[in-house]
């Protein structure tokens, strides 16, 4: 046999690499080079091949092979400047990461939202590499028709643009850091001016008291105003004799476990006043002076392109037309919309038995209906949800999924003039995702105004849960909004720690935020007595009409079934009053959970949290407690949700949008390094004593408001059974024999016999 040349050997190595990197290192490999690896490919092969059997050629030809180098690293970075699909084997660009190095700045490697300037400067280094190998192949014509002049006006070109963008960033920030530093200045000016006049006028005052000799006696006393929940702000000049106002105010309050004193921010005479009678409040005056800026929406990832093609739009509606012909049922796709995940198909039924001489008879919906294994054989997707009717519309819809889903970030809804609109009108403005058409889907917490959130484990449910809070706080400043995070998990919202929004640290154990729940409805009720004292009946009011403003405060449960597991009938009791009372002071509540069962989501938190979303959950009896019909068990997840807020009867399929952590880190960051002042914190009681009074799953006397009834009726009685006290207190046998263990232990009643009375001590 003869023996096989260097060549084929060469041949044959290359091939057992290529198909080593291709099976082995698809995914890496790819992302690398992408469709680079053509030219470039092409290029080190040549290479090679001349090094281990013609290095005289390779030696004679050396700019013939520069050339071919600078021309592959040019196609390159043409590549790498084009965004390719989500899931592309090339990564993020066409020419992979080493497309992305040719085109861009090593700062930009990792951006999606280049600009125009950024595309320019792209180009002009593909032109450049271009030219260089012009130069290189053909030395003598290059010098004739000027190249190397060509190339070094690109070079200063990119130089000087990259220089002027730089330089202009840097002259903006200067404009934006004196234009501030002004506007400080003229506010403290006006603050002292105030401050001199208010002195001169006390001064006034004092004279002229001190010239009366009856009223001399009265002059050491101490004007108050209060700075309690619910105080009045101003009390005047008059004076007291025996207590301040605020002493006397004080001694009004009901006996509540702790009344916080931050309910809006206190005045510099409050704090004045405080101090006087020994209570430390910090001058919280210099958080409205302080610049507060909202983070910069840039920080945000943009979204890459993706989707499904007009053929397969036609092709899935033939197909599904053709699927019902073939059972006897004319319908016709009369209506698309294209989602980020899935696509509404809309069916609007044809007759049965029509003709000229006949009008026939309409094609039922529900036999459409009864077809959905049928379609879902016809089009390979299990995953079918049917909407009969399309609210608003005459038509079937059957949501399927796409092939190739569209990334949805949070970005992509707030870059929409839908959102910019909204932002700007709503209270508490939250981005949810993309709608079954492509349309932003966003909502406004204080008209929802409780939201409960339910999903199986990894379906989505925390991400939604950063994207309510980071929404929240980049349109919102910490005098407009605090937050109130429990996170028994102790890993989705502990990354928000030290934010100025944060009205208590974030919570991780659940028996502290039972304290915390119980200090949040002595809050609720301190602003009650706010606006009662104000004569308005809602916090929007309030701020209108008000100097001092009551922020907004929402409180984010991202656990609850590991809440109810600790304390269930404490935390029950406590987040049904906040949902019941919380509407008309600015709180607000949004509670997840990934375990919608009976036992967690119970009746009195449901009748209480009108708005609710749902994510992916295991079966038909989840979806029914948490949206009371069925679908939810349907969703695809990562993301897919049914949203139905409290004026729409029907849920309505949502995207929501994703959140990485390199995003929220940036935007708790920007708020870490702001340096703004120290803010009002919530005042948190640890006395069991009142809390306990107010019932609680241990089976406390004062937990049933039964109970002061059965007691009275024992005290008239000398025996007592649990019939007797079913009959006169209208109640159940199982709320009877609670109370009866109740009455027991209070010593009311002794112990009996079963199926006899006991007797009444």
């Amino acid at each position: 046999m003869v023996a096989a040349p260097p060549q084929a050997w060469f041949v044959v190595a290359l091939l057992v690499i290529a198909a080593i990197a291709y099976f082995f290192f698809q995914d890496d490999t790819g992302r690398l080079v992408g469709w680079s690896s053509i030219p470039l490919g092409l290029w080190l092969v040549a290479t090679l091949f001349l090094v281990l059997f013609n290095r005289p050629l390779l030696f004679a030809r050396w700019r013939w092979d520069l050339a071919a180098l600078a021309l592959g690293l040019s196609i390159s970075g043409a590549l790498g400047i084009f965004d390719a699909p989500l899931d592309s084997f090339s990564g993020d660009t066409y020419g992979g990461d080493i497309g992305i190095a040719i085109a861009r700045y090593p700062v930009d490697w990792d951006r999606f939202d280049l600009g125009l300037v950024d595309y320019a400067l792209a180009w002009v280094r593909v032109v450049i590499l271009l030219i260089v190998a012009f130069i290189l192949g053909t030395p003598n014509w290059a010098r004739r028709t000027g190249g190397g002049i060509w190339t070094g006006i690109l070079i200063v070109y990119a130089g000087v643009v990259s220089g002027s963008k730089i330089i202009y960033q840097k002259f903006e920030n200067w404009r934006y850091e004196r234009a501030q530093l002004k506007q400080l200045r003229k506010e403290d000016e006006e603050a002292f001016a105030a401050d001199q006049e208010a002195q001169a006028k006390e001064d006034t005052d004092k004279i002229t008291v001190a010239a009366t000799p009856e009223q001399s006696a009265g002059t050491d006393e101490t004007t108050a105003t209060t700075i309690t929940n619910g105080a009045p702000e101003d009390v005047g000049d008059s004076t007291t004799t025996d207590k301040s106002e605020l002493e006397k105010y004080v001694d009004r309050l009901p006996n509540d476990p702790a009344t916080p004193i931050t309910v809006a921010y206190p005045t510099p005479t409050e704090v004045e006043e405080a101090e006087e009678h020994g209570i430390t409040v910090p001058d919280y005056s210099a958080a409205h002076r302080f610049p507060w800026r909202l983070p910069n929406r840039d920080m945000l990832a943009i979204a890459r392109p993706g989707g499904i093609t007009d053929e397969e739009i036609a092709d899935t509606s033939q197909r599904v037309e053709e699927s019902l012909e073939q059972f006897g049922i004319d319908v016709s796709v009369d209506q698309v919309r294209q989602g980020p995940t899935v696509t509404m198909y809309g069916l609007s039924p044809g007759w049965k038995g029509r003709s000229e001489e006949k009008s026939g008879q309409r094609v039922r919906v529900d036999t459409i209906l009864n077809r959905e294994k049928d379609i879902a054989l016809a089009l390979a997707s299990p995953n079918l949800r049917f909407e009969a009717p399309v609210p608003g519309e005459s038509v079937v819809g059957i949501e399927v999924p796409n092939s190739h889903p569209t990334e949805v970030t949070l970005r992509s809804v707030m870059d929409t003039p839908e959102w910019t609109q909204f932002a700007e009108n709503a209270a508490l403005p939250v981005p949810l995702g993309l709608g079954s058409g492509g349309e932003a889907v966003m909502a406004d917490l204080s008209k929802m105004p409780h939201t409960l959130v339910a999903g199986s484990t990894g379906s989505g449910k925390s991400v939604c849960m950063n994207a309510l809070i980071t929404g929240l706080i980049m349109t919102k400043t910490p005098l407009e909004l605090r937050l109130i995070m429990i996170d028994p998990k102790r890993v989705e919202l502990t990354p928000y720690q030290g934010i100025p929004h944060l009205y208590h640290p974030v919570i991780v154990e659940a028996d502290r935020a039972v304290f915390v729940l119980r200090s949040l409805v002595d809050e609720m009720m301190g602003r009650f007595r706010q606006l009662e004292q104000a004569g308005l009946k809602n916090i929007a009011s309030y701020n209108e009409k008000q100097d001092q403003k009551m922020p907004y405060l929402v409180i984010l449960v991202d656990e609850l079934a590991d809440l109810m597991l600790t304390a269930a009938g404490d935390v029950e009791r406590l987040l049904v009053r906040l949902a019941q009372l919380g509407r008309a002071t600015g709180v607000h509540l949004v509670v997840a959970t990934q375990r919608p069962s009976v036992d967690v989501v119970t009746g009195l938190i449901k009748a209480n949290f009108p708005s609710r979303i749902s994510f992916a959950v295991m079966s038909q009896i989840d979806s029914r407690t948490i949206l009371d019909s069925v679908g939810a068990e349907k969703l695809l997840g990562r993301g897919d949700m049914l949203y139905m807020p409290i004026d729409k009867p029907k849920p309505s399929r949502v995207q929501g949008a994703f959140l990485n952590d390199q995003e929220i880190e940036g935007v708790v960051s920007s708020w870490k390094n702001m340096g703004g002042p120290a803010l009002p914190e919530l005042v948190v009681t640890f006395d069991d004593a009142g809390a306990d009074n107010g019932g609680t799953a241990s089976g406390n006397t004062g937990g049933d408001s039964l109970f002061d009834q059965a007691a009275s009726l024992a005290q008239s009685q000398k025996t007592l059974s649990v019939s007797l006290l079913q009959r006169r207190l209208r109640i159940g046998y199982p709320r009877a024999a609670r109370l009866m263990d109740e009455l027991e232990d209070e010593g009311i009643v002794g112990a009996g016999e079963p199926g006899k009375p006991r007797p009444v001590l």
